[in-house]
């Protein structure tokens, strides 16, 4: 059992970045009112919002997208479109189902009425039969033993389920969870798989309250605890389970500003080790278990040794997302603030060096037309295309992406850097097969400011500082969509290739119009 953590931290906030979306306002109406309107990720900004990774295979990926899953199979050199159709569900309404890999290259994920099981490096698809009809609401495969899965499904009464086979079969396990709890997130310990937690909410004298319910014998009993804060509008969503002690876990509350919990007595008791202005998005802890990552949208990338969690700000990469392998700690960023939509750091979250940039996507994930993907995705093709600017990254011979070395993205780090900071990293290698990302023009250190990508695995080079600048126009101009029912404009300069074309000021964008 670890020592008490010391107090909350806050860290700054991003001044350059909320600077930048608020001096765009006539930007954004002049873009809305010019460009057409393409097809949209289902009526939100495209981006990526969680990765896993192939437990046979480092070099195989899968990140849910809104608008669909992409596969990678070569360490994030290419990557492949998998439509949501193939899959069995319709993000129109928001939908992001959970995801998993599994063992024998399963891809898994929980949907409004069941799992959907993805075999055959991701071609074909089948629901699971014995949760068919089911919503499930969470899923987790076992660190370490990626045969066995747990699910928790929702019904009368919320319970769990499990799989020994990484994903082909399912049976319910052992007793309901409590009365009146409804669950959110569930995970199972990776050092000891008869422990599981299961985060949601329950009512208590009247009211609603975060709870995690907790069991230490594979879900046969079941013991409850409040978790500090969290209500039906501040959710409690399970962060991370320590790869080497069960009773240590992390909880994140959903809401801004944002709180990052821990327990070091297998969920009895909390104590708050991190508070930011925006929302805790992101969190991943080092295949050893000596290091935390947390990330917020609004003041970026924190390292914390676990023995201490005592946080330094180490990037200004605002993450979606963050998955930490043998290979590095993995992110997912805003093309438009962050200059890449993947990343990989081997240095703890510093720097990192785009694997993925939207506009590079091979196309439909190329499989046999009897399976679910090859007979619906090719059809729903153009419409991605179109909405991400598709252009052909493939590197000319002799190109630097057609090189095997890679370039690190400065990201405008404060706190430990280089060196000292993949020192304290924790247990990273570089992954086989990982494709390098080509110098950015000029070569040599990118400016300050925030990251400016190379290619990611591919031809697609960042630009200069209008990138920031039309990455603030869009997102400004999508926030404001969003409020009109999610109906956007703001695609067409994706489309258009404006990203690096757009000029750094309201009069230039007029002339242009």
């Amino acid at each position: 059992m670890r020592s008490s953590p010391p107090r909350a931290v806050r860290p700054g906030s991003r001044p350059a970045r909320a600077a930048a979306l608020a001096a765009v306002p006539r930007a954004v109406a002049l873009v809305a009112m010019a460009l057409p309107s393409p097809a949209a990720a289902n009526g939100v900004f495209p981006s990526a919002d969680q990765i896993v990774f192939d437990p046979a295979d480092p070099a195989r990926a899968v990140a849910r997208m809104t608008y669909g899953l992409l596969t990678t199979r070569d360490g994030g050199a290419s990557w492949r479109w998998i439509c949501e159709g193939a899959v069995g569900y319709d993000d129109t309404a928001g939908q992001s189902p959970p995801i998993a890999a599994a063992a024998s290259g399963r891809v898994l994920a929980a949907l409004a009425d069941g799992i959907a099981v993805g075999a055959e490096g991701g071609c074909a698809w089948a629901r699971a039969a014995e949760l068919a009809g089911r919503e499930v609401i969470d899923l987790s495969v076992r660190q370490g033993d990626p045969s066995y899965v747990v699910a928790v499904a929702a019904g009368t009464r919320h319970g769990l389920w499990a799989s020994r086979d990484g994903g082909a079969s399912w049976t319910g396990a052992g007793a309901l969870l409590p009365a009146g709890f409804v669950a959110r997130t569930v995970d199972v310990a990776p050092s000891d798989p008869r422990r599981v937690y299961v985060s949601g909410l329950a009512s208590e004298g009247g009211s609603v309250k975060g709870v995690l319910a907790r069991s230490a014998d594979g879900g046969e009993t079941w013991q409850t605890a409040a978790v500090p804060g969290s209500t039906t509008s501040r959710e409690p969503y399970i962060a991370g389970v320590d790869p080497l002690d069960a009773d240590v876990l992390y909880v994140r509350i959903a809401s801004a500003p944002g709180r990052l919990f821990v327990s070091t007595d297998g969920g009895a008791a909390f104590a708050p080790v991190f508070t930011t202005e925006g929302f805790v998005r992101a969190f991943a802890i080092s295949p050893d278990g000596a290091t935390v990552a947390v990330g917020s949208d609004v003041d970026g990338v924190f390292r914390a040794p676990s023995s201490t969690l005592a946080f330094e700000r180490v990037s200004s990469v605002a993450p979606r997302c963050l998955a930490w392998t043998d290979s590095g700690l993995y992110a997912c960023a805003s093309e438009f603030l962050d200059g890449f939509t993947i990343g990989r750091s081997l240095d703890g979250g510093a720097t990192f060096e785009p694997l993925l940039q939207q506009s590079c996507i091979r196309g439909p994930l190329e499989c046999a037309a009897s399976t679910a993907v090859g007979a619906v995705c090719p059809a729903d093709w153009p419409r991605i295309a179109l909405m991400t600017g598709h252009r052909d990254c493939t590197p000319d011979a002799g190109s630097p992406a057609a090189g095997s070395g890679t370039s690190a993205v400065a990201t405008g780090a404060t706190g430990a850097t280089g060196a000292g900071a993949a020192a304290s990293g924790g247990g990273q290698t570089s992954a086989a097969g990982v494709g390098g990302a080509p110098d950015g023009p000029g070569g040599g250190a990118p400016p300050p400011g925030g990251a400016r990508p190379g290619g990611a695995g591919c031809n697609c080079r960042g630009g200069g500082a209008e990138e920031g600048w039309a990455g603030a126009v869009s997102a400004a101009c999508l926030a404001a969509a969003a409020a009109a029912r999610r109906r956007w404009r703001c695609a067409g300069v994706i489309v258009r290739g404006a990203l690096g074309r757009a000029r750094t000021t309201t009069d230039s964008l007029e002339g242009r119009l």
